[in-house]
This record gives structure tokens, sequence and C-alpha cells, in this order.
């Protein structure tokens, strides 16, 4: 499974598995729209499975990173 992708909340970082990367994008900009709670299925930094419940009512940003590659300050 690849795990390129990375969902941070406040100071703690996620990874998203690439298949799963829209329907966790969808809950994530659901959950904040609507300040309501998600359930998200992701990984931690050992690449173990986590679910992560975010409340949009109380999250006061949230990033998704869903590219792919090296980013510009990061070697390949």
């Amino acid at each position: 499974m690849n795990i390129s992708k990375k969902l941070v909340i406040g100071q703690q970082e996620w990874g998203i598995a690439d298949a799963d990367a829209d329907g966790i994008a969808r809950l994530v900009r659901e959950a904040m729209t609507n300040g309501t709670p998600a359930e998200l299925q992701l990984y931690d930094r050992d690449g173990d499975a986590v679910t992560v419940f975010l409340n949009g009512a109380a999250a006061a940003s949230v990033v998704i990173d869903l590219t792919k590659g090296p980013k510009p300050s990061e070697m390949s």
C-alpha cells in the first residue's frame, strides 16, 4: 500500500493511503464546513493503521497534502 499523502491536524501528522485520499478529503471538507465530527482511517509515523476522530467544530485548521513526489525543499 502506498502512503504518500498526509493530513495535518494541529501538530499531529497522519498518513493517508493513496487509494483513500479522495474519501478522506471529502470527509474532512464536510467536517470542517459543517462543524461535525468525522471518523478517519489513517496511518501513524510507523505505518500502523489508526482511527482518528476529527471534531470539525473545534479544529482551527487542517492541512491535507495530496501532492505526489518530493516537495521543492526535499530531495527525491
